[in-house]
């Protein structure tokens, strides 16, 4: 595809009728409602999360001009469009919304603060479900613990020391590294205190008094046994969800700049489809991909999509044992320059094509054979030999 026909299609895209959009409407991401709306029902329908979850914000790259766009110093990606998301512990996003801004009009829990009106409105389609919901101290409240425990949803996260309704706990300098103090209301809602480097409060609805440990790393690199309630092990173990799926779409997200604001809140819910379908896919197959090799064999499915030709069972994945990845190469031997599920797959996808400029055979380069045919193949881009002496495009596609 050449880059003006790119442009074109780009330029061309839209994802909702413009004309459609009424006078008292208020959504700011109209443009791209119905798109957020179908992905968020199919993210839910397609798997299963684990029955532990997690609730953090994430990022999204923008630094044009956007009513929407957020600031924050704290985060790796400073400026840019802020999305809630609900994520297990693979990394699986099963529900996000995109925050609005404070002008955002939201019907449902008018009684609550905007971050427990972000944990409610993600977690309501597992209310009464037995879950267990972790999040940071940015949404944590007495309230919140106790609304989503009359829903029969377990829900756990440190919180900050100044939030209404945190009771009276041991004095700082009376705790020593390891220790803990903790009270429980009437209604089962918990609150810890606990003294690691320093003091931190965490709150659940679901856990008790058991004692457990943590091992740390001192300054002098000897490891340590600190004692701790079960709720410290149980928050560090499930509250990575969201960070997890954020790792795995900035390994290779679709960073591309554009003059429209949606564009890049578009190209980010593009990666995420990714990362979620990454995550399904590992979770099905017996042989794990790498990020790398999941994205190529998407891409190759694209391109050949509606193409005829027999499909071969490619090499890409790591685990097989007729077939290794370009991406894993065996010591000192000399491999193709394009990947094995490139071109072994997709025959029908293949075809043989004259250049105005010669260049070197890849099979006979391999083979430390002296060629520079005028033919090349289409799909792959690199020179090959076909003649009744050096049938090397057929050898290519077939070994």
């Amino acid at each position: 595809m050449s880059r003006k026909r790119f442009d074109d299609i780009l330029c061309f895209l839209h994802i909702n009728n413009n004309n459609a959009k009424t006078s008292d409407n208020k959504d700011k991401l109209f443009k791209l409602r119905p798109l957020l709306d179908t992905i968020n029902i199919r993210f839910m329908e397609l798997y299963k999360v684990t029955r532990e979850v997690s609730v953090d914000e994430s990022m999204v790259l923008f630094k044009g001009r956007s009513s929407i766009k957020q600031y924050n110093p704290m985060k790796p990606i400073k400026r840019g469009y802020k999305i809630w998301c609900l994520a297990d512990q693979h990394g699986y996003i099963s529900k996000f919304s995109v925050y609005q801004g404070k002008e955002e009009v939201i019907d449902d829990f008018v009684d609550f603060g905007l971050g427990e009106r972000v944990v409610l409105n993600l977690t309501k389609p597992y209310w009464n479900k037995g879950m267990k919901v972790f999040f940071d101290n940015y949404f944590t409240s007495i309230h919140l613990l106790e609304k989503l425990k009359l829903e029969n949803t377990f829900a756990c996260g440190t919180i900050r020391s100044n939030r209404k309704g945190i009771p009276l706990l041991a004095h700082d300098k009376t705790l020593e590294r390891g220790m803990y103090d903790f009270k429980t209301s009437r209604l089962g809602i918990t609150v810890y205190k606990w003294k690691d480097n320093r003091i931190v409060h965490l709150a659940s609805n679901f856990h008790g008094v058991e004692e457990s440990s943590v091992l740390r790393t001192e300054r002098d690199g000897t490891k340590k046994t600190i004692k701790c309630p079960t709720v410290v092990n149980d928050y560090n173990k499930y509250m990575g969800g969201v960070d997890k799926a954020d790792q795995l779409r900035a390994l290779y997200n679709i960073n591309r700049k554009s003059k429209k604001w949606w564009h890049r809140l578009f190209w980010g819910v593009i990666d995420i489809i990714f990362v979620n379908s990454f995550v399904i896919n590992n979770k099905l197959s017996e042989s794990k991909l790498t990020v790398l090799q999941f994205r190529r064999a998407v891409a190759q499915g694209l391109i050949t999509q509606g193409k005829c030709g027999l499909k071969r069972t490619t090499d890409i994945s790591p685990g097989t044992s007729k077939g290794r990845s370009c991406l894993q190469p065996r010591r000192g031997k000399q491999l193709f320059s394009t990947t094995s599920d490139v071109r072994l797959g997709n025959l029908g996808a293949h075809w043989l094509q004259f250049s105005k400029t010669r260049g070197r055979c890849e099979v006979c380069s391999k083979n430390n054979i002296e060629s520079k045919p005028y033919t090349k193949c289409s799909t792959c881009n690199i020179f090959l030999c076909l003649n009744e002496k050096k049938p090397c495009f057929n050898e290519y596609h077939s070994k």
